[in-house]
């Protein structure tokens, strides 16, 4: 087995992890980056983005991004990771600037810079080819410690398949969050190649977990699950029932209307859909030919399918409103507060472990902009650890030819979670019967042995392993907390509760435990 030694490994080639490795160079470090596929087009910014979100402008203070996340996670954030990132937010984006990325000065929403973004992965891939060594098509499949800590990552070589080791002074999650865990009824919102690795990872090598029952379902345009905010925030435009009533104004005032929290905003078309009231749009109506042909340019920027929709279903968004509806949940620590339980350093409850971007959780809406900064702070903290390279891995056995395809098992996990665990066919009310035997048949499911093709293997593994730990943080949280995202049945009233609820597995046993909002 090849055994490569770096200061820093980083596992992942996407936002956090490309910056990561070029604030870590800059530091000194040797960087070695596990990229699962091929790194110019990976990750959730693979077909571009049309602004970086969680910026500060010019006249914007850190206190007043703190303020806003507040808002909009509905009171649960960590306002000490909130603050150090989004005070780094310029930096980070400055960096990128200086390799290509072209910026217009202009807001996109309160905390957004609108920006050319269709070649911002190539322009990160290049950040990382130029500061680190970059293994691509290998998949990262589990973390080696001893008594003082993590010592690196066994990673598969899916083209040669073969096992290598990578010893490290620090180890850095930049994998992203976890989509494929409900059954999509489209094409996915979330990258579908993002299986929950970073958070399988840390759980198997018993890292806290925060928040994994705070799922993030968006609302979406309907078929094809494009974002709405650019066509909400940049044009103002409502969202509407069937009826014509704009029910976000008129249901949800104390809210905040059509400026509601990220989950309300999901959970008023949710309610208007469950109750007979559909189809829901946002009202494009009204736009001149010059707005539409602005919004398709910024959506060619980030989500380039939305022009192809409009062309073969022939729709004028300024004569026809788009329809809209939720999607099927995620996990994903860039639009809630799910992830791994960092501190403000991103270190993990694991020394030598640290965590960014999308992997890390505490701060709601801090995709993009939040992800490269926190590839910064990372890569500072890396940069400081004195870690030693005198461990010796042991060569680990691995099948894939086991008694049921890989596929068929994700399957009926993803049939298992939208039943019984809040997906789409049941308006993701959840209760804790109905947890009980989704937990019954997860446990089922993980003692199976997968055969396929590695990869399948890895991701349903790494699957069962995150949904796993969800549904017993779902089974906990007895309250509703943030509609539709955490939504029980049979606890409905809406809660305000102040704490995050954290789990460590440890041994396969799950311990779960609190921490207060801080």
């Amino acid at each position: 087995m090849e055994v490569i030694n770096t200061d820093l490994a980083v596992i992942g080639g996407g936002t956090a992890g490309c910056i990561a490795a070029y604030e870590a160079k800059k530091a000194g470090l040797d960087v070695v980056i596990l990229e699962k596929a091929g790194i110019k087009r990976s990750g959730c910014l693979a077909p571009g983005v049309n602004a970086i979100y969680s910026y500060l402008h010019e006249g914007d203070s850190p206190e007043d991004y703190v303020k806003w996340v507040e808002f909009q996670g509905m009171g649960l954030l960590r306002r000490d990771l909130t603050h150090s990132m989004i005070s780094e937010s310029r930096y980070a984006v400055s960096v990128l600037e200086n390799y290509g990325l072209i910026a217009d000065g202009g807001r996109q929403g309160r905390f957004g810079l609108r920006i050319t973004g269709e070649s911002i992965k190539p322009i990160l891939a290049d950040i990382a080819r130029e500061n680190a060594e970059i293994i691509e098509h290998c998949y990262a499949f589990r973390l080696a410690s001893d008594s003082s800590g993590v010592k690196g990552v066994y990673a598969y070589d899916l083209r040669n398949n073969e096992v290598f080791f990578v010893r490290a002074k620090a180890t850095l999650i930049a994998t992203g969050g976890c989509s494929g865990l409900y059954k999509p009824y489209t094409v996915p919102w979330y990258p579908p190649c993002n299986a929950g690795t970073g958070y399988a990872l840390a759980i198997r090598a018993g890292a806290e977990i925060t928040s994994f029952e705070i799922r993030f379902i968006p609302i979406r345009i309907k078929d094809i699950n494009s974002p709405i905010g650019v066509t909400a925030v940049g044009f103002k435009a409502p969202l509407r029932s069937a009826e014509g009533e704009e029910f976000m104004k008129t249901k949800y005032g104390e809210f905040g209307g059509e400026s509601a929290p990220i989950a309300i905003r999901a959970y008023g078309p949710m309610k208007e859909i469950m109750e007979g009231r559909f189809p829901v749009y946002i009202d494009t109506r009204g736009l001149t030919q010059e707005q539409v042909e602005s919004l398709i340019r910024l959506y060619l920027n980030g989500w380039p399918i939305f022009l192809l929709f409009l062309k073969a279903r022939q729709i004028d968004p300024s004569a026809e409103p788009l329809e809209v509806q939720p999607c099927e949940p995620y996990i994903t620590g860039s639009h809630t507060i799910a992830g791994i339980w960092v501190d403000e350093s991103r270190m993990t409850t694991v020394p030598y472990l640290l965590a960014a971007g999308d992997a890390a959780g505490g701060v709601p809406l801090k995709h993009v902009g939040g992800a490269l900064a926190e590839g910064v702070i990372a890569a500072r903290t890396a940069a400081m650890l004195k870690n030693s390279l005198d461990f010796q891995p042991d060569e680990p056995e691995l099948a894939f030819d086991g008694e049921c395809d890989a596929g068929d098992v994700e399957k009926r996990m993803q049939y298992v979670l939208d039943c019984y665990a809040g997906g789409m066919s049941r308006f993701y009310y959840y209760s804790e019967q109905s947890v009980r035997r989704a937990i019954l048949e997860v446990e089922r499911l993980r003692s199976i042995s997968l055969k396929g093709k590695p990869i399948r293997c890895f991701e349903v593994t790494d699957r069962l392993e995150v949904a796993r730990v969800m549904l017993y943080h779902m089974l906990e949280r007895r309250e509703t907390r943030m509609p539709p995202f955490q939504m029980r049945s049979d606890y409905p009233e809406f809660s305000d509760s102040k704490y995050f609820l954290n789990s460590v597995t440890t041994d396969g046993a799950i311990s779960l435990l609190r921490r207060d909002a801080a």
